[in-house]
């Protein structure tokens, strides 16, 4: 995170202005999104809880019709004196006599027409009252099944351990009057047990038309294919649409009873809800497809939210053309500083307009105009001050050595005419040639040093001196290019200020020092001391310029301090010059000049 935040910041201000856009337009939308969302999915699934619970009791109300009219009857039969007596004379009949079959008969018509009132009234299929296994009392034919089949049921032993006031809820059973299963294959079946006077146990069975049942789930099943199931205590379906799911688990837990399940339908997600059914422990169960119930009733904020989004998008575009156009002269800027801090100062932003932005461009533009003129001027000036410092050390020329020494020279030629007057002639020719051209500031080492060993013939002849010039040079450095006269001074200084006798040497040697020129002229003359040495270094050291008196008996007027200042003013810091010296073993001057200047 840390990282991602260092990176943020390097990024230009148009690309942070443009992703702080982004992130605050956007981030209140997917929040508003998802925050709405979410509780709009909660209250819509509350919603479609309570429209699946105010289905699931209309459902109930319908088919408790049936279930109490199965009541109604199971409490007539048995405590109806009326009707106990009929059922107790029919009973007594003694089905041994001849007329047995006779009385049977008559007496079930006294039982039918005792019932008819209340049977024409109610949802009933069948009705079965057994005595015992040969005697039974029925409102349908026996010759389709017999009722003494009903002894042989799994259930019956169930039916047997009731108390006289409880009901026994079968469930669905196969239609076992054979004619009639065609229009309803299954029963809804409940019993319950009798105690006559002698202590006998009558049984009473009414049966249903599963049929009428799943009609009115029928009826409430709409087009969000919303199913309805009628459930025993054991998730067994009792009552469906489809009769073939008769009989079959629903593999969920239904004891939670007023509380809702989102379960796993046929591979869908469905929105489960029960009601316990009056008069039994069985419950009618709803199955909503949670997607369609959910979603299409969640369409409209969704397609809310994404026209939102579809207009923030738009709003956010036209922003960050907004952003790039009013951030360009900010960019133009960052990328001509950018050049500048390279080196390029003629470069501009060249930025129009009279807003804040192109002020700071012109700005910009006329502030670096002001330090390109001043960086011109401050050329102007050093190149200037260079040349006059040059023209004016180089100006220091002493003219009284040449006029002492061509007097010299005049006087030995008209006294003797020999060959060594012919040659300090020529010394001083090419000496004076030099002087006189000034056209090249810079000239090969090996003609300054041809220079110096002119000088050194015509200084020996002067003073009446024997001086030699020991060479020790490295042919790497003979063409290296060195300010013209800047050895000169220094033999001058050796030759006038080291020797006392008329002999002595000087050595020059050169190298290559990585890049730089290395250059050593050492003499073997009388030396400095060292409190003297100080002063002399403090002096050339200094960044006092030397003046044109403070030059004395020097070839052309440019003393020590003067090739120090020059050598300076060419190569700058990159120059040294180190100067050594023993009282009594001579001096030695070294210097550091690089190669490129």
């Amino acid at each position: 995170m840390l990282n991602l935040f260092k990176r943020a910041a390097s990024l230009s201000l148009r690309y942070r202005i443009t992703i702080a856009v982004v992130v605050c337009v956007f981030l209140p939308w997917v929040m508003t999104y998802i925050v709405s969302n979410y509780m709009t999915k909660d209250i819509l699934e509350q919603r479609a809880v309570r429209q699946s619970e105010d289905s699931l009791r209309v459902v109930e109300m319908s088919i408790n019709k049936s279930f109490s009219d199965l009541m109604y009857l199971s409490n007539f039969i048995q405590f109806d004196t009326e009707f106990n007596k009929l059922i107790g004379s029919y009973q007594k009949i003694d089905q041994s006599l001849e007329d047995a079959e006779q009385k049977m008969a008559m007496q079930k018509l006294e039982i039918s027409g005792y019932l008819e009132g209340i049977t024409n009234t109610i949802n009933l299929a069948y009705i079965t009252i057994l005595f015992d296994k040969d005697m039974y009392y029925t409102n349908y034919s026996t010759n389709e099944y017999n009722p003494s089949e009903i002894f042989e049921e799994e259930w019956f032993d169930k039916l047997q351990s009731l108390n006289y006031y409880e009901t026994y809820w079968m469930g669905a059973q196969p239609n076992y009057i054979q004619s009639e299963s065609s229009y309803s294959p299954y029963l809804i079946t409940m019993g319950r047990t009798i105690q006559e006077s002698n202590n006998d146990q009558v049984y009473v069975m009414l049966s249903a038309h599963e049929n009428d049942i799943s009609e009115v789930l029928s009826n409430y099943t709409n087009e969000s294919m919303q199913e309805f199931y009628l459930l025993n205590e054991k998730g067994t379906i009792l009552s469906s649409v489809n009769k073939q799911e008769i009989g079959r688990e629903l593999p969920y837990d239904l004891s939670m009873e007023n509380e809702y399940q989102v379960v796993d339908y046929h591979e869908k997600e469905h929105l489960l809800v029960t009601q316990s059914v009056s008069h039994t422990n069985w419950s009618l169960v709803s199955l909503v497809p949670y997607k369609q119930t959910i979603g299409n009733i969640n369409m409209i904020t969704r397609t809310t939210i994404i026209i939102q989004g579809a207009f923030l998008l738009l709003f956010l575009i036209a922003l960050i053309i907004l952003v790039r156009e009013t951030t360009k002269p900010l960019e133009r800027i960052g990328e001509v500083t950018k050049e500048v801090e390279q080196g390029n100062i003629i470069v501009r932003t060249n930025i129009e307009g009279s807003n804040d932005i192109s002020k700071l461009g012109q700005s910009f533009d006329e502030m670096l105009n002001r330090v390109e003129k001043m960086i011109d001027q401050i050329k102007h000036k050093e190149e200037a001050k260079r040349t006059a410092e040059l023209e004016m050390l180089q100006a220091q020329i002493n003219p009284h050595f040449l006029f002492n020494v061509l007097n010299a020279i005049r006087l030995n030629v008209s006294m003797k005419g020999d060959v060594e007057s012919s040659k300090l002639l020529r010394s001083l020719s090419s000496l004076l040639r030099m002087t006189i051209n000034r056209n090249n500031a810079f000239i090969p080492l090996k003609e300054e040093i041809e220079i110096i060993k002119h000088y050194v013939d015509l200084m020996n002849f002067r003073h009446d001196q024997n001086i030699k010039l020991v060479m020790d040079l490295d042919e790497m450095t003979c063409n290296e290019e060195v300010p013209r006269f800047f050895l000169q001074p220094i033999i001058e200084n050796a030759i006038i200020h080291g020797f006392d006798s008329k002999e002595g040497s000087v050595k020059i040697k050169t190298c290559d020092v990585e890049d730089h020129l290395l250059i050593s002229i050492s003499d073997d003359g009388k030396g400095i001391d060292s409190q003297k040495l100080a002063s002399i270094k403090k002096t050339i050291f200094s960044e006092e310029i030397q003046s044109n008196k403070s030059s004395e008996n020097s070839f052309n007027g440019i003393g020590i301090k003067n090739v120090y200042q020059r050598m300076r003013i060419v190569y700058g810091e990159a120059f040294r010059m180190n100067l050594t010296s023993t009282l009594g073993k001579g001096t030695d001057y070294t210097f550091y000049i690089p190669k490129e200047k």
